[in-house]
């Protein structure tokens, strides 16, 4: 009975490591099969850049001044601060960094989700071919809006550029920072646009076809207001393209600390969101025979990868010990271990085709410690799935 239970429950974890098994696949078909995009377009579209801030002051001149060095025709590009009630002096800074600013006061409907939501329902975007949305602690790379310009003319209306590291160097936690993206844009999202699936947003670095936001507006108002976005895209037969050449980079949480409330909000953000959309999701799954709007659903509810591989490593444990003491048979160990081995070889992949610097395979020493940390912070941030407060990111 107990070697059956725990068979069951690694079934489970293999079906959880071959969806990563299919994306790896294609997307290394992908990354070595797919030719080098050729030469860029005349610049076409008209972009607003559209960047919520609260209490950025320090940071938003950077940020705007970024945008604005970017190799793109000025004449094609507006760029909006929300200042989202903002007590400090980030009005003034976007005004003197060359920027437009949208100041908005709302004290009971704070946070960026509702920022959006009023900029949108406000600005006339007649006139404007794409919208991009970053976050004010952002370097955009010069770049990033040629990219995006080349990928709405091919067609393409709801684009993820790449999220990178700002301060990669700060500390051990910045180090291990660089590691998601490394995996999501090496062996997840490009495989998932082989295949005709619909990657996620990040919140930072989006672009969108006008007509996205002309008929949608921002009506996302989850603590992860871009997981939900992506849900509502996906529950309307759009998929969001990834676009690695299109770069940011922001700053991340230098401590555990100053990360605890951001991971919270994400985890229980991306609760909520399923639970307000899986419904018509599965729907046009099955009116439409949508695979993408299915495996949207799949994409939310499964776990990170972190905390997929310490429930390996827990599995690991857990049937280890009870062969040991011959209580099990060795089948539920051997699928075990096969699966831990999986998920190592899953990580280091994506390692070595990011190739970081040596700083940042040292840091990997610090994981366990991060893995038990970041279990405790999942766990806190399933019991509050209802949570609706917004928490403001401690920025330097």
């Amino acid at each position: 009975m107990l070697t059956a239970l725990l068979l069951a429950f690694g079934v489970v974890l293999a079906a959880l490591a071959a969806y990563e098994v299919v994306l790896m696949l294609a997307s290394l078909a992908w990354l070595f099969g797919h030719r080098r995009a050729g030469p860029a377009p005349t610049p076409r579209t008209h972009f607003l850049v559209a960047i919520p801030a609260h209490n950025e002051g320090q940071l938003i001149g950077e940020t705007v001044r970024s945008v604005f060095q970017s190799r793109y025709p000025t004449s094609l590009l507006d760029v909006v601060v929300i200042a989202d009630n903002c007590t400090d002096d980030t009005a003034a800074a976007t005004r003197a960094a060359g920027a437009a600013c949208a100041e908005r006061h709302d004290p009971q409907r704070r946070g960026k989700p509702h920022a959006l939501h009023w900029f949108f329902q406000q600005h006339d975007l007649s006139g404007v071919g794409g919208v991009a949305i970053i976050d004010a602690d952002t370097v955009v790379h010069p770049d990033f809006l040629a990219v995006m310009d080349q990928r709405l003319q091919a067609g393409e209306v709801a684009i993820q550029g790449f999220y990178g590291v700002k301060n990669p160097d700060e500390t051990w936690l910045t180090r291990l920072a660089v590691l998601p993206a490394a995996i999501k844009f090496h062996l997840c999202y490009p495989g998932k646009r082989l295949l005709g699936l619909s990657c996620p947003l990040a919140g930072n670095g989006m672009c969108f076809d006008a007509e996205i936001l002309r008929r949608f507006g921002w009506n996302a108002f989850t603590l992860s207001e871009d997981w939900e976005y992506y849900l509502i895209l996906a529950a309307h037969g759009y998929c969001v393209t990834p676009a690695p050449a299109a770069m940011i980079h922001a700053q991340v949480a230098n401590s555990l600390r100053l990360g605890r409330a951001q991971r919270i909000r994400w985890t229980r953000g991306r609760s909520q969101a399923l639970a307000l959309h899986w419904r018509s999701l599965l729907q046009r799954a099955l009116r439409h025979r949508d695979l993408a709007a299915l495996d949207a659903i799949v994409d939310v509810a499964r776990p990170t990868h972190s905390m997929l591989f310490l429930t390996n490593v827990a599995y690991l444990m857990v049937c280890g010990l009870l062969w040991y003491a011959d209580l099990v048979s060795y089948g539920p160990l051997a699928l075990a271990a096969g699966l831990f081995g999986w998920q190592l070889l899953y990580f280091f992949t994506g390692l070595v085709i990011e190739r970081p610097p040596l700083r940042t395979w040292l840091a990997l020493a610090i994981v366990p410690y991060y893995l038990i940390w970041k279990l405790g912070v999942t766990v806190v941030g399933l019991f509050g799935v209802r949570e609706q407060t917004w928490v403001k990111t401690t920025r330097n």
